[in-house]
């Protein structure tokens, strides 16, 4: 099978300056991405899994000619992403999260139009492609309006029909998803499967263990800049197959410093917990918003003992699932952390 692209211990480093003093400023190296390598194979569907912060989007726009690495080197397409820049360009297309690629002060109709001419599309065909996209992503009704009038779950429709205009061989589509309710949010997936059925390689990033696990053929975790694991979905979960993964829901003001968190870690059939306090919203009794403990456990435990160390320190426990292994237990057995967790910030 064709190596559609190849990287080869990519680095990429930011410079950061922190003010020291009133009139010195510190360079600070931020490490975005860390001597990754990997190929992805034609026909694939390749997922890059990872939290906030992972260098997810930094490796993706080095992929598509928007960033330089500081070291290392890559071909897309069997072109150098440095040297044949313009060629890469040509024959790949890209969502990125957060782009603001589209014009807003044209029209749905008029942008699909001007995309197409820099491909330089013929206009018949371009008007036949264009006429598909409308179709396939249920664009007719707002594609006559400015897209400055458009919601952001319309600019996003639009963004992804102007990714397809070109129809690549290979589209990189970044955080495709992290947006979307989740009636789009399926509709964009079976897309993206049915894109890969007809040919389509796809590079995928995404911080949704579900997403991967339901999309690629394969998944590299990527964290802090560095790939930590690189296999299909069953093969990494089978790592964690032997364990149990529960998922406890409590309340977010809990504070995780307390006891209760070492005696939990203390508990013999316990071999990974992580705590993410940042989950919103309330439950359906109305108790207000929650945090979630996951614990990575042996498959026969003591479940009164666990319980009993909630009740002692008086925690209100809102439920207590039993979740089959997931990419996200893979996650926290190499960092101890929940794929929910945002490292932008470290």
């Amino acid at each position: 099978m064709r190596k559609v692209i190849e990287v080869e211990d990519v680095s990429k480093i930011y410079i950061r300056k922190k003010r020291k003093g009133l009139f010195k400023k510190e360079k600070i190296p931020i490490n975005a991405c860390k001597n990754i390598s990997f190929y992805v194979e034609e026909g694939e569907i390749f997922g890059l899994l990872g939290p906030n912060g992972a260098g997810k989007t930094t490796l993706i726009k080095i992929l598509t000619t928007l960033l330089l690495p500081t070291s290392g080197r890559a071909k897309v397409l069997g072109y150098d992403v440095e040297k044949d820049a313009n060629k890469v360009r040509h024959f790949i297309n890209a969502m990125l999260m957060g782009e603001r690629s589209i014009y807003w002060k044209l029209t749905g109709k008029q942008n699909l139009e001007y995309f197409a001419s820099l491909y330089h599309i013929p206009s018949k065909e371009a008007k036949s492609r264009i006429e598909g996209l409308v179709s396939k992503l249920d664009l007719e009704e707002f594609l006559g309006r400015k897209v400055e009038t458009y919601s952001s779950g319309q600019k996003f429709k639009l963004a992804f029909a102007k990714s397809l205009i070109n129809n690549p061989p290979l589209i990189f589509l970044d955080e495709p998803t992290a947006t979307l309710d989740p009636r789009a949010a399926r509709e964009v997936r079976q897309i993206i499967k049915e894109l890969n059925e007809n040919g389509t390689t796809i590079f995928l990033t995404t911080h949704n263990m579900n997403e991967a696990d339901e999309l690629s053929h394969r998944v590299a975790i990527l964290d802090f800049g560095e790939i930590i694991d690189l296999s299909t979905p069953d093969a990494l979960k089978e790592k964690v197959s032997k364990n149990a993964s529960i998922r406890i829901e409590i309340p977010s003001s809990v504070n995780i410093n307390l006891s209760w968190d070492k005696e939990l870690k203390d508990l013999p059939f316990i071999h990974e917990l992580a705590y993410d306090q940042k989950i919103s919203g309330n439950n359906d009794n109305g108790n207000g918003s929650r945090a979630v403990v996951k614990l990575v456990c042996e498959k026969n435990i003591n479940l009164t003992e666990l319980v009993n160390i909630f009740e002692n320190h008086d925690i209100p426990v809102y439920s207590i699932n039993s979740e089959l292994p997931s990419l996200e237990d893979v996650f926290m057995k190499e960092t101890g952390r929940l794929l929910s967790e945002d490292t932008s910030k470290k």
